[in-house]
């Protein structure tokens, strides 16, 4: 994720794959992405959604979520190195978890995110993805304690380290456990700007990619799932399809989303660096075979830095039932997608309400939050 200079609303609406014409659309193993320049401005009818306080005065809040079945307890992560409990509403004072002397959290840098094992009532196990202070990028296993509110803090075990020394952006960080069990990583390209050392079409580095890993093996090993991303900040899985939706951050001009089928086996290229969204940024060897586009882009004159969200699959908003919802940073607008192929519309009720927009959430009934780095979660109601 990257804060950038806000740029002037145009009236352009967010560009999908739905609206593109024959020419301009771009399907697995193209050759071109042609850029598009006329989206959908079908009417739809937006769903009424407003914004309810849940909790403020956090140290910037990159995400809330539960562990399996619990229904009282929300974890919130903080950028500088703490997960907090919110139980039944309130925000209890001791931490979950604090590694605020093991994290670096400047600019990008911080405690990026938590996943809970699926097997978390039985096991207490769970995972967090930190920039260390040396600037490497961790992913380490954790177990809670026998008080259900503070995990074990001498039980980390770090399953993996990516050198990341050169800069302090683009560290990804995102962690979600997949419907086929398995831990899903996102690690960025490894900064700068512009892809430097041309990591995106890479498969031998870590950087740029989505990696797997089995968590329940003795040696838990990352496995390349997907590659040619940038910045995949944010990512989720589908609660009921198990399909897989991408927010990838763009360089200069072009945000987009990205989608997967679920089951989709491993090595699809997403085309960062040759691509920034459909359009070519920097002509380089690329392997088309298994190229994929995004089904969302949006250009630097509608927002600057996409957060990518979830598929609603909560029953407190029905007219949001099946839909992904996604936003930017910069300019906090929100919006919805009745399915991959689909137009994104402006979701009115919330869009630009919440200034930094850092990360969507989701507690156990699948109902959704955002956060803000102000320090405050809301929870989207009718």
């Amino acid at each position: 994720m990257r804060a950038r200079r806000l740029l002037v609303w145009a009236a352009v609406a967010v560009v999908t794959a739905g609206a593109l014409t024959t020419a301009a659309l771009v399907a697995t193993g193209s050759s071109d992405r042609a850029a598009a320049q006329t989206p959908n401005l079908l009417a739809v009818k937006v769903p009424t959604v407003r914004l309810r306080l849940v909790v403020s005065g956090l140290s910037q809040p990159l995400g809330v979520t539960a562990s399996p079945g619990d229904s009282r307890r929300l974890f919130i992560v903080e950028k500088t190195g703490y997960i907090r409990v919110l139980l039944n509403g309130k925000l209890l004072a001791k931490p979950f978890l604090n590694v605020h002397g093991r994290v670096s959290a400047g600019g990008e840098q911080g405690l990026l995110s938590v996943a809970f094992d699926p097997a978390y009532p039985t096991n207490g196990r769970f995972y967090v993805c930190y920039t260390a202070v040396n600037g490497d990028i961790k992913v380490v296993r954790y177990t809670v304690s026998a008080n259900a509110d503070v995990a074990n803090a001498g039980s980390a075990r770090v399953l993996w380290t990516v050198a990341h020394h050169a800069h302090p952006n683009h560290n990804g960080g995102q962690l979600a456990f997949g419907p086929d069990g398995r831990l899903y990583i996102g690690i960025g390209d490894g900064g700068s700007e512009g892809d430097p050392n041309l990591y995106g079409q890479n498969v031998h580095v870590p950087y740029a990619k989505i990696w797997t890993m089995d968590v329940s093996s003795a040696s838990p090993t990352p496995v390349l799932y997907a590659y040619g991303l940038r910045n995949p900040w944010r990512f989720s899985f589908d609660a009921k399809t198990g399909n897989l939706w991408i927010g990838d951050v763009g360089q200069d001009k072009w945000e987009e989303i990205d989608f997967l089928k679920a089951g989709t086996t491993a090595g699809t290229n997403f085309g960062w660096s040759y691509y920034e969204g459909r359009h070519v940024y920097k002509p380089q060897a690329i392997v088309r075979t298994r190229l994929v586009g995004p089904v969302s882009e949006y250009s630097h004159a509608v927002g600057n830095a996409v957060i990518g969200g979830y598929v609603y699959r909560g029953s407190a908003i029905p007219a949001l039932k099946g839909d992904y919802l996604f936003a930017d940073y910069g300019t906090a607008r929100v919006w919805f997608k009745t399915g991959p192929g689909a137009t994104a519309h402006i979701l009115t009720g919330i869009s630009q309400k919440l200034p930094n927009v850092s990360s969507f959430g989701q507690n156990a009934r699948d109902e959704l939050f955002l956060s803000s780095l102000n320090g405050k979660i809301y929870k989207l109601v009718p």
